[in-house]
């Protein structure tokens, strides 16, 4: 055999060899998230407008860069909140709490789908005008002063808001 077909049959060799490896071993490293690296800390609470429950209400822990993490609230207007629809908690700093009865989650529930797009962030920020369905003043949530500082050692946060938007 001359030298110019053994290094054609060289090279294939090591172009199915590699391929082979490709194939069966991925091409590069996983694509799971590691979310113990975020120090998630999980959170928990209660809201309760004019000291009755508030079922239904989207309550968000929203970070200076304006990413947030959420959670509803339940018939007894408990909540936990979610740092993606994968994973419980929230990374640990300063937070803007804002509460609504009309926000998406833009996660689907048992009623149907929710609003699912990637301008959520920027809808948030832009002036609209208050919703007529909205059950929580904007005290509390467009306009709302709730500050959390999220650690290790608070875990629960509960929230008594009051229909004149006064402080909780």
């Amino acid at each position: 055999m001359n030298s110019a077909i053994q290094k054609a049959m060289a090279l294939t060799l090591v172009a199915c060899l590699a391929l082979t490896l490709a194939t069966t071993t991925g091409c590069g490293p996983s694509a799971q998230a590691d979310y113990a690296s975020i120090g998630l800390v999980p959170i928990t609470g209660n809201v309760t407008l004019d000291g009755q429950p508030l079922e239904g209400a989207v309550v968000m822990f929203e970070s200076p860069d304006t990413t947030f993490c959420y959670g509803t609230t339940d018939a007894e207007g408990n909540y936990e909140i979610k740092f993606n629809s994968e994973v419980m908690g929230v990374p640990p700093g300063d937070k803007m709490v804002r509460i609504s009865t009309t926000a998406s989650t833009g996660e689907v529930d048992s009623e149907g789908a929710d609003e699912d797009d990637d301008d959520a962030a920027a809808r948030r920020k832009k002036k609209k005008k208050r919703n007529p369905n909205e059950l929580v003043p904007e005290a509390y949530n467009e306009d709302s002063q709730i500050k959390a500082t999220i650690s290790d050692s608070q875990t629960v946060y509960d929230f008594a808001l009051k229909s004149d938007g006064s402080p909780p």
